[in-house]
């Protein structure tokens, strides 16, 4: 279930405080759960492969094309979820602990940040 405006903007604060009152203690804490669900996903990832790899060989073995769909599908989606997680790891997805701004934050230039200032010079005009 997605948060709320006000409920993000709040877990925003929350985090921003304790990035400021104790950052070793917050990079830690971000850290050691990166790492434990980046071994998960890697393991999901894995297991899919080879689990989709063993459905499209023994749906061509048996002649059972929706098997071999099926494994073929599976395998296809754990090679884009294990492409996906390589490529957030080397853009370095977790912010710096010293930063002061919002782990959220729009980067300049991006599509969020030019939609919300079209937004606003429409409010503007008005």
């Amino acid at each position: 279930m997605p948060l709320s405006d006000h409920e993000q903007r709040l877990l925003d604060e929350i985090e921003q405080a304790l990035y400021a009152e104790d950052p070793k203690f917050a990079s830690h804490v971000r850290s050691a759960r990166t790492r434990s669900r980046t071994r998960r996903d890697a393991a999901l990832c894995v297991l899919g492969g080879i689990l989709g790899l063993g459905l499209v060989l023994v749906g061509l073995i048996t002649t059972v094309i929706a098997l071999s769909v099926v494994g073929f599908v599976l395998l296809v989606g754990s090679c884009g979820w294990g492409a996906q997680m390589i490529v957030n790891r080397t853009r370095g997805s977790a912010p710096p602990a010293s930063s002061s701004t919002a782990p959220n934050a729009p980067r300049p230039g991006g599509l969020r940040s030019r939609m919300e200032e079209r937004l606003r010079k429409r409010f503007d005009e008005q």
